[in-house]
């Protein structure tokens, strides 16, 4: 509710100071409520539910859904300045825009719609959000159309830009919010006159302009590799998890008094507001014990910081009780485990365990890494007994039999039953206590052949006391051992990702041939994002291209337009490296909704352009006042879509303040798109136009060509035809 009262209020102001005036604007408002309404009734239809996604795609949306509304009502509003009546204004002006804003809208869809096809953690994620800004566009695209040129029509008012030089302030909101209104529209004509100045500059060195931008792209796109990524970024909900683990064969009353310990250390923190633990678990596992610690809504330190003050607090346990500290997450499964999770598989348990346990004390050395744990336990003593196979098949005894042996002497087993009173009692025969120690009685103990006569044991079968694992875990046919370990604060996940692989694939920890490994919670997630995101991207350019090449009825325009893409996507990252943010999977959000709206600056540079062509003006002429008269629409959009993400950016609640990457990265490739765009689209216009009339020169004499030779060879045969008419025989 924050965001949406945030992000419409400031829209709104936005689109009212660039037009000045107030009935425009409210006409460009009126927009957003019947998008948004109709983005529900959609939403309904699809099945789909109001929650954090859907919510948080309509937040992002609303600077979208006012981009339409914005380019017709400055259209109509730059004819009605020219001296047309607001009907004629808003007849001929939305004539004029409609297949900008018909390429608009569809390089939308065409982004996000592929997006709603994702595949994996991530695809269930974007679904719903990819089809419910692809609903919330169509009826925005159908409203900019009919409502908005509709109401400009009949309650549009007169267009007041650049008329205010003489203008003297009579009422109070002329001499308040009026002057600010006046000033602004002063500079936007400054903007227009500069931007003039410096786009005739740039024309007569386009060379100059085009190996700038390249410069400045790649200078931007070194930023990559300083951004961290990770799946979701730590959120500062004041929830923290620990656990503590105890060696095998602890009591409930000696887990408890640990315990009691432990939380006497956490509630001394005057961040706690309160904490509870529990002592043993659903699996009858007395060595360990689960808190859940609660910290006050008004504090000093974030919970990232907290579990690491924490986890300095218990280091004196970590021998006994191996305490772990991790952010809460009351959803489970894959997402609420450590970071980094190795699983390392194998058919050879011996292998496994010994380089287990080189790998953790790699990862315990790694100042990056908190927390270093695994899931493989050494569990009680054990004595496991070993058939000899000959000796076996000479005495007549195989393993079965063997097995139920043992088991009967030690565990018992019920051969009757005692009734008394309509009750039934098992009755249990085993050895006593006394001899059911294997151990010392292993010489002493007798197993039945098939001839139903006592074997001595050790001579069939050897003993050996030894300690097993307290659990055997298996994976893709083979045992595992998964080592997990949390990550210290500013740490990225995707740095020592590529680390551990170089690690175990390279040097002295080296994997061994019988060893393989698979990451798996937030490493397995980030991992298949980066996968899924670079397909879904691939696509979105592929079905740009093709709605712009069907719009413009030709191949090589749409190039231009798409050049803005990469840039959008380089001022992107460039934000997120300046404001040290990481590429989580919300920044993968703002990344999409990049590529959804990079290409309007030059759609509505790219198309007017082409209209003044068409018109007679020269292509010098044309991109000259394509861009002065265009600049107030691009503007107004850029600003815009800024000032609707820009609560998303600040994070103005604690739950928000994981999705600042997400506002950061489309601030930033919006920022920088549009900037560079303004710039590089006319210049890179004037080369792929010249290619466009040479290649359809090319393409004329080789269609002309070809009709002459069919022309050719159609008078050839009538030719021929008329001889054999003229033919006195073939004609009796």
């Amino acid at each position: 509710t924050t965001l949406f009262r945030s992000g419409i209020i400031l829209t709104v102001i936005t689109v009212f100071f660039f037009l000045g005036s107030a009935r425009s604007t409210l006409i460009t408002a009126f927009s957003l409520p019947i998008s948004l309404i109709g983005s529900f009734i959609l939403l309904k239809l699809a099945g789909f539910s109001i929650n954090i996604v859907s919510l948080l795609a309509l937040s992002l949306a609303v600077g979208l859904l006012i981009d339409d509304a914005i380019v017709v009502i400055e259209n109509i509003y730059r004819r009605m300045e020219l001296g047309e009546t607001s009907i004629v204004a808003a007849d001929s002006g939305t004539r004029e825009i409609q297949l900008a804003v018909l390429a608009i809208t569809l390089v939308v869809l065409a982004v996000f719609v592929p997006v709603a096809m994702m595949s994996g953690t991530i695809g269930q994620f974007l679904k719903q959000f990819g089809l419910t800004v692809a609903f919330s566009m169509v009826i925005s695209l159908f409203v900019a159309l009919t409502i908005i040129p509709t109401l400009a029509a009949y309650f549009g008012g007169e267009g007041q830009h650049g008329t205010h030089h003489d203008f003297k302030p009579v009422s109070l909101y002329d001499k308040t919010l009026g002057r600010l209104v006046r000033g602004f529209d002063h500079f936007q004509t400054f903007l227009e006159n500069s931007y003039e100045k410096l786009l005739r500059l740039t024309l007569k060195h386009t060379l100059v302009t085009v190996f700038a931008t390249v410069v400045i792209f790649i200078f931007s796109i070194y930023s990559v590799t300083k951004v961290p990524s990770e799946f979701i970024p730590d959120d500062d909900s004041g929830e923290v998890t620990v656990t503590l683990e105890t060696a095998p064969g602890t009591n409930l009353e000696g887990m408890n008094k640990i315990a009691n310990l432990v939380d006497k250390i956490i509630v001394k923190n005057p961040e706690v507001e309160f904490s509870l633990y529990s002592v043993g678990n659903q699996y009858d596992e007395a060595n360990k014990s689960t808190f859940y610690v609660k910290l006050k809504s008004e504090r000093n330190i974030s919970s990232l910081l907290f579990r690491d003050k924490l986890r300095e607090q218990l280091k004196d346990f970590k021998e006994s009780a191996n305490p772990i500290v991790k952010k809460y997450d009351a959803i489970g499964g894959s997402l609420s485990a450590q970071p980094v999770t190795i699983n390392l598989i194998s058919t050879n348990p011996e292998v496994l365990e010994n380089y287990a346990l080189k790998l953790m004390e790699k990862m315990k050395a790694d100042p990056r890494l908190k927390d270093v744990d695994s899931n493989f336990r050494p569990g009680k003593p054990e004595l496991q007994v070993r058939v000899k196979p000959r000796a076996a098949k000479e005495y007549g005894i195989n393993t079965k039999t063997i097995g139920l042996e043992l088991r009967a002497q030690v565990e018992g087993f019920t051969p009757a039953k005692f009734r008394e009173n309509g009750k039934e009692y098992d009755v249990r025969v085993r050895l006593e206590e006394a001899q059911r120690d294997l151990n010392t009685m292993y010489s002493l103990v007798y197993v039945p052949n098939v001839n139903r006569k006592l074997v001595r044991l050790v001579d069939v079968a050897d003993a050996k006391l030894t300690s097993g694992p307290a659990s055997i875990d298996r994976q893709d046919r083979g045992r595992f051992i998964q080592v997990s370990a949390g990550l210290a604060p500013g740490v990225g996940l995707s740095h020592v990702i590529n680390d551990l692989v170089k690690t175990m694939e390279s040097g002295e920890m080296k994997l061994p041939s019988e060893i393989r490994y698979s990451f798996a919670g937030e490493a397995e997630n980030m991992n298949e994002m980066a996968s899924s995101t670079v397909i879904a991207l691939g696509f979105g350019v592929l079905f740009i291209y093709l709605i712009l090449a069907s719009l413009y009825e030709s191949f090589i325009t749409p190039v231009t337009i798409l050049v803005s893409l990469p840039l959008a996507l380089s001022g992107a990252f460039l934000g997120l490296y300046i404001m040290g943010k990481s590429m989580n999977m919300f920044a993968i959000l703002g990344l999409f909704m990049l590529m959804g709206v990079a290409g309007k600056n030059g759609i509505l540079l790219v198309d007017f352009t082409k209209q003044l062509m068409d018109e007679g003006l020269d292509r010098t002429q044309a991109l000259i006042q394509a861009g002065k008269t265009r600049l107030r629409p691009i503007l107004m959009t850029s600003f815009a879509l800024i000032a609707g993400t820009l609560p998303i950016a600040i994070g103005m609640t604690a739950a928000t303040k994981t999705r600042t990457s997400m506002g950061v990265a489309i601030i930033g490739g919006v920022i920088f798109s549009t900037v560079l765009t303004l710039v590089i689209v006319p210049a890179l216009f004037t080369y792929i136009d010249r290619f466009r009339v040479w290649a359809n020169q090319i393409g004329a004499k080789l269609t002309t060509t070809k009709n002459k030779q069919k022309i050719e060879s159609e008078e050839d045969q009538e030719a021929v035809a008329v001889e054999v008419l003229n033919d006195p025989i073939i004609a009796k």
